[in-house]
């Protein structure tokens, strides 16, 4: 009889208006019901007890004191629970402010179970656990005798266990057996690692940092895709990721994908047109090392050419870098008779970029079972470690203040080439590793003086020629819209139709610059060929063609 009034009643009370419900009112009789903003009835007055929350935009309401259990009601006015199942509605969110969003309705049974509603009534927790807590990424929820659950705001379990206890992490749902027991889902409700681990933490999209017997290792698709033998690991940043073992710190690749596609997000290039090519701020090539480029007769099938021109840092542009990145793969092509197909350009690369180069190198150098050379060019910023006086490639994605993690140490670059099956490689860097700009003003921060890096060795059959020594600056050549390096090195090419032997190659352009730099900057800036001793007292008959 009693249901049978409440719904008399409630069909009596909508006025099927748009008004929408924006309080309660309370009329003569004492009996309340739910206003619009101009004080008109939405719901008539035939409440006994109703609030109203405004944020939400959900009320409940009491029709009979007499009756213990409540409803809720919309702010169309439309019931959306009906009374008599539920002795309290509470109106939950997971924010720490109460007046945020996204709203929940916390239900308690008679039966003295909780579940969880949405704003508009629909069940997403049902009613059978004597506690839940609501998070940013879900629902936890536990019956006293130790069933959990996570639930997601959609309605899913996504994970139940008698056994484990579930955190609620950013990326996934970290499950704990014990005190120090850890395994993963994910919030698809998969299992993703196994309860077994001391600890676990998310590095990727579908692989996770996992530590065993004081060990950091790597687990995806049901197994440790990287053994767990590191001092420690951090999670992936464009699909390269730091390790650390014995003291060494190296860099990894994401191993669920290849080198190919280890590719950057052009939104972290200042300059890159999605799709297109990257643009410079700074004047095209126009110099006379621009025409006129010598022509080789014949094509030399066995030598690869590798450059990185990075101009488009964020915050400390290198002028002129892709200028002498466009202008040295033309030098390789056409003076230096490499197939075009044998000259790789990365334009503002990335850490990833530089990893795809390398990794490249590797296969080439494989293919070609110690028949090929390899040249690589790098125009761009070079940075010191402070603490170690270590050198480092810039990347154009990398930091500043981190260049150890987001950097690419020129050991390590040297430590790859020499290792490879080459015939010789030559390594030319137009950059310093002082800390200073092409500008002369300091690239890192906290210090006003440029850092003396150690001297790094190359190994192997491998030249390396720098655009300066370790505390010097690198300048540009602002009247030939190239660094100062690049330019004369590219003039003796066109000068000798690139027909000329390393010693004179490097004689020249050191002459040139130290000469050049002293009168345009009043500072000295000094080309340095280190040969590795395998080749020290072989290099300078080399050629490059």
């Amino acid at each position: 009889m009693r249901r049978i009034l409440l719904i008399s009643l409630l069909a009596g009370v909508f006025q099927g208006c748009l008004a929408q419900i924006d309080w309660t009112e309370e009329d003569d009789n004492g009996k309340i019901g739910f206003v619009d903003a101009n004080r008109r009835w939405v719901v008539q007055p035939v409440y006994e007890g109703a609030s109203w929350n405004s944020w939400a935009h959900v009320g409940t309401f009491v029709v009979n004191r007499t009756d213990p259990t409540v409803g809720a009601i919309n702010q169309k006015g439309e019931v959306i629970i009906l009374q008599g199942k539920y002795d309290a509605i509470d109106i939950v969110n997971y924010h720490y402010q109460r007046n945020v969003g996204p709203f929940y309705l916390k239900l308690h049974e008679l039966n003295g179970r909780y579940g969880l509603a949405d704003v508009e009534g629909i069940i997403i927790v049902p009613c059978r656990y004597d506690k839940i807590d609501i998070k940013e990424q879900g629902v936890l929820a536990e019956e006293n005798g130790g069933n959990r659950s996570v639930w997601s705001y959609e309605g899913k379990e996504l994970a139940k266990s008698n056994s484990l206890t579930f955190l609620l992490e950013e990326k996934f749902i970290k499950t704990r057996k014990g005190e120090n027991i850890f395994g993963a889902y994910s919030y698809e409700g998969e299992q993703v690692v196994p309860c077994e681990y001391e600890e676990v933490n998310w590095a990727a999209d579908g692989i996770y940092i996992v530590k065993k017997d004081g060990k950091y290792g790597y687990y995806a698709q049901g197994r440790e895709v990287i053994p767990c033998i590191y001092d420690s690991v951090k999670p992936f940043v464009n699909d390269v990721a730091t390790i650390k073992k014995d003291g060494e710190v190296r860099m990894l690749k994401n191993p669920l994908k290849d080198a190919a596609q280890i590719l950057t997000d052009d939104n972290l290039l200042a300059n890159r047109k999605k799709g297109g090519p990257v643009l410079s701020r700074y004047p095209p090539p126009d110099s006379d090392v621009d025409k006129d480029i010598p022509v080789a007769k014949g094509k030399q099938e066995k030598v690869f050419a590798f450059i990185i021109a990075n101009e488009n840092y964020p915050k400390a542009p290198v002028p002129y870098a892709l200028n002498d990145g466009r202008i040295f793969r033309e030098y390789c092509i056409q003076t230096l008779g490499l197939p075009k197909d044998h000259v790789n350009i990365y334009e503002d690369a990335t850490f990833g970029n530089i990893i795809q180069a390398v990794e490249k190198m590797k296969s080439i150098a494989d293919a070609y079972d110690g028949e090929a050379s390899v040249i690589f060019y790098y125009a761009g910023h070079g940075l010191p470690d402070e603490k170690q006086s270590t050198a480092y490639l810039l990347p154009i994605d990398g930091n500043v203040s981190d260049i150890t993690t987001t950097g690419y140490s020129l050991a390590k670059l040297y430590k790859e080439l020499s290792v490879l099956k080459l015939k010789s490689s030559v390594v030319f860097l137009d950059a310093c590793f002082s800390g200073a700009k092409r500008e002369d003003d300091m690239l890192t921060t906290g210090r006003g003086v440029a850092i003396k890096v150690k001297e790094t060795a190359p190994q192997g059959k491998m030249i390396v020629f720098t655009a300066a020594q370790g505390d010097e600056t690198a300048h540009q050549l602002e009247e030939k819209h190239h660094g100062m390096f690049t330019y004369f090195l590219l003039k003796e090419l066109q000068a000798t139709g690139g027909d000329v032997d390393l010693g004179t190659l490097t004689d020249y352009v050191t002459k040139q610059v130290r000469r050049q730099s002293v009168i345009i900057n009043n500072k000295m800036q000094t080309p340095t060929v280190i040969p590795s001793a395998a080749l020290v007292n072989d290099w300078k008959q080399m050629k490059l063609k």
